[in-house]
C-alpha cells in the first residue's frame, strides 16, 4: 500500500514526530497506516514513559508554528495523565484495528499479545500506590472486559494453537489487572448493573486539581472550565423549549402524555425498526443517502470508503448507539468503519428517524470529515493535521453536531421543492413510511433536538463531574428533571465519556463555533456545498488555526 502523498511534504520536525509517534504510539500508528508497527504496543513503565517525555520535549523546542508547538504540548500533556482503564482500551483497539485491517495474522497477533501483556504490568506497577474513585474503577472493569471480549472473539475463529497459547496467557493477566479495580456486582457492565451502585455510593470523580490544565493542554479548550459548563447552560436554557415544543406537537398526533420519554418510546413503537433489520436498513439507506447528502450538504472525495458493521458485543459498553473508526489515514487508500449499536441493553437507535441520525451524524459528518481531510480533497492539511488527535474532536464533533440541524433543515426544504431527484424521492419515501409528511418532519424534528440537548448535558456534565461539583448520580438526575430525558438514555449518553476527560463538551463547542461561522459564509455568498467541503477538508488542527483558516476561506472567496 502506497504513502498517502502529505508524507512526502513533512518537514524535518514533522518526520521526527512521525518517529516518536511510531516508537511511543504504535497502535495508533499501525491504524493509521504504518505497517512497520504492525503487532506493536506502548508499554508504560515509568522509564519508558520518562523517555517518550525527553523526546518529545526536544521536538517541542524545534516546532515551527504554533500548530505543532499546541500538538506536541497536547501528546506531551497526555503522556502525564494516566488512569487504570487506558490501557485496557488502548489495547482493544489495538486488537481491533489488527482485525479490521488484516484479520488473523498469528505472528502479529501473538507479538500484539506479548506486548499488551508488557503494558498491563507495567501500568498495574506506574498506578499501584494511587487510590481510585469507584467510578474510575467501573471503567476500568467496562474497559478490561473489552479486552477479554475481544480476546475470546480471536480464540473462538483461529485455528493456531501457539496464538491460543498467547491470548490464553494474556487473558489470565488481564483478570488479574481486572482484579485490582473490581467493583462489587460489574459483570455486564450496562445500566441496570452500573447505575443502582452509583446512586448508592454517590462518589466524586477526582479530577478538580488536573481538568483546567486537561481541558486546555490536552485537549485545547480556549475556554475554562467555568466557561464551558456557562456557554452549554445557557444553550441548554435557550433550546429545551424547542424540544419541548416539539413534543406537544407529537404527543398531540400520537394521543399520549407530552413527555420526552413517552413521546420516544410512542416514536419507537410507530417507527421501529427491528434489532436484526437495523444494520441492513442502514447499508440500504445509505447507499441514497449519500446522493442527497453530496448533492445538498457537502461533497464528498472520490477516494471514500465506509463500512458499515453492527457493534460488536465487547464494544457496546463504550458504543452505546453508534461510532465511527478511521483507519489508514497516512496511506493513498483510507477508510473508516461505522459502528451501528443494536444491543437493546444500551441507547441504540432503533427507530427510523433515530437511524437516520445515527447515519448522517456518523458518515456524513465523521467519515466525510476523516476521508475528505486524509485525501486533501478541499483543502491542503498537513501530516501533523491529517493523523487524529485529541484536537479532531473539537472538529468532527462539531461538524456532525450541526450537520444534526442542517438535515433538519434540508428535510423542510425538500418537502417544498417542486422537482425532485430520483435519489431524493426515495429518501423521503423512507422517512415517511406510513406517516404523512407533517408527521415526519416533527419526527425528525425531535429526534434532532433531543440529541441536541444531551450534546449541552455532556458538555455541563464533564465539568461538573469532573470538577467534582456532583456525582454521576446526581447529575443523572439533575438532568432528568430539568430535560425530561430518561436517565437511562442520559447515563449512557455522558457516564461513558468520562473515559476521555474533555472531550464531551467537543459536540456543542465545537458546533457552535461552526454554525456562526458557516452563517457569516453565507451572508458573504459563499454556497453551502463549498462552505462544508472546505470545512470538512481541513483535517484537524488546533481550534484556533481551524477558525483562522476559515475566516481566511470567507475573505478570500465572499462575492
Amino acid at each position: 500500500m502506497r504513502l498517502n502523498p502529505v508524507l512526502s511534504k513533512m518537514s524535518k520536525i514533522e518526520k521526527q514526530f512521525l518517529e516518536w509517534y511510531k516508537e511511543f504510539d504504535p497502535s495508533s500508528a499501525y491504524t493509521e497506516g504504518a505497517s512497520e508497527c504492525v503487532g506493536k504496543f506502548f508499554v508504560p513503565s515509568k522509564q519508558n514513559l520518562a523517555v517518550a517525555e525527553k523526546k518529545l520535549k526536544s521536538i517541542l523546542k524545534g516546532a515551527q508554528n504554533e500548530g505543532q508547538r499546541r500538538l506536541f504540548k497536547s501528546y506531551l500533556t497526555s503522556l502525564g495523565f494516566n488512569e487504570p482503564y487506558m490501557v485496557p482500551s488502548h489495547a482493544t483497539d489495538a486488537f481491533f484495528s489488527h482485525l479490521v485491517k488484516e484479520g488473523i495474522v498469528p505472528g502479529h497477533l501473538k507479538s500484539l499479545a506479548k506486548e499488551v501483556e508488557k503494558a498491563l504490568d507495567a501500568y498495574a506497577k506506574l498506578l499501584a500506590d494511587k487510590k481510585w474513585s469507584i467510578e474510575i474503577r467501573i471503567v476500568a472493569c467496562q474497559t478490561t472486559d473489552q479486552l477479554l471480549g475481544i480476546l475470546d472473539t480471536i480464540l473462538a475463529e483461529t485455528k493456531d494453537e501457539d496464538l491460543k497459547k498467547s491470548l490464553n496467557v494474556l487473558k489470565e493477566k488481564t483478570l488479574k489487572y481486572r482484579k485490582l479495580y473490581e467493583v462489587k456486582g460489574i459483570k455486564s457492565g450496562d445500566f441496570s448493573e452500573v447505575y443502582p451502585i452509583l446512586q448508592k455510593t454517590r462518589a466524586k470523580v477526582k479530577h478538580k486539581t488536573i481538568y483546567p490544565q486537561l481541558i486546555a493542554d490536552m485537549w485545547g479548550y480556549p475556554e475554562t472550565p467555568e466557561e464551558i459548563e456557562n456557554k452549554a447552560t445557557l444553550w441548554l436554557k435557550k433550546e429545551l423549549p424547542s424540544l419541548k415544543k416539539i413534543t406537544h406537537k407529537l404527543a398531540k398526533i400520537y394521543g399520549v402524555k407530552p413527555t420526552v420519554e413517552i413521546v420516544q418510546e410512542e416514536l419507537n413503537k410507530r417507527r421501529g425498526v427491528p434489532k436484526q433489520k437495523a444494520l441492513q436498513f442502514v447499508k440500504e439507506t445509505r447507499t441514497i443517502a449519500q446522493k442527497v447528502f453530496e448533492k445538498n450538504i457537502v461533497r464528498i472525495t472520490p477516494k471514500y470508503e465506509t463500512r458499515v458493521i453492527e457493534t460488536p458485543p465487547y464494544l457496546v459498553n463504550m458504543i452505546p448507539t453508534a461510532a465511527m473508526n478511521a483507519f489508514d489515514s497516512l496511506t493513498d487508500k483510507p477508510f473508516n468503519v461505522f459502528f451501528v449499536t443494536t444491543d437493546p441493553r444500551f441507547s441504540p437507535s432503533s427507530d427510523v428517524p433515530d437511524l437516520i441520525q445515527a447515519l448522517l451524524h456518523e458518515e456524513y459528518g465523521h467519515a466525510v470529515n476523516s476521508s475528505n481531510s486524509a485525501t486533501n480533497f478541499a483543502a491542503n492539511p498537513t501530516f501533523l493535521e491529517v493523523i487524529s488527535s485529541t484536537f479532531s474532536t473539537h472538529v468532527s464533533d462539531g461538524i456532525c453536531f450541526h450537520r444534526e440541524l442542517e438535515f433538519v433543515n434540508l428535510l423542510k426544504k425538500l418537502v417544498e421543492k417542486k422537482t425532485l431527484s430520483s435519489e431524493e424521492t426515495a429518501f423521503l419515501r423512507i422517512l415517511r413510511g406510513e406517516v404523512d409528511t407533517e408527521t415526519m418532519l416533527l419526527e425528525n424534528e425531535f429526534v434532532m433536538w433531543e440529541w441536541r440537548i444531551m450534546r449541552f448535558l455532556r458538555a455541563i456534565f464533564d465539568v461538573r463531574i469532573n470538577m467534582e461539583k456532583q456525582s454521576v448520580a446526581d447529575f443523572v438526575e439533575w438532568a432528568h428533571k430539568e430535560t425530561g430525558l430518561s436517565r437511562k438514555l442520559i447515563y449512557n449518553q455522558t457516564w461513558i465519556f468520562l473515559e476521555s476527560v474533555g472531550y464531551a463538551p467537543c459536540y456543542s463547542i465545537g458546533g457552535d463555533v461552526i454554525r456562526k461561522l458557516q452563517q457569516r459564509a453565507l451572508k458573504k455568498g459563499i454556497s453551502l456545498l463549498d462552505f462544508n467541503t472546505y470545512v470538512s477538508s481541513l483535517g484537524f488542527p488546533a481550534r484556533e488555526i481551524f477558525e483562522q483558516r476559515i475566516r481566511e476561506f470567507i475573505s478570500k472567496h465572499a462575492k
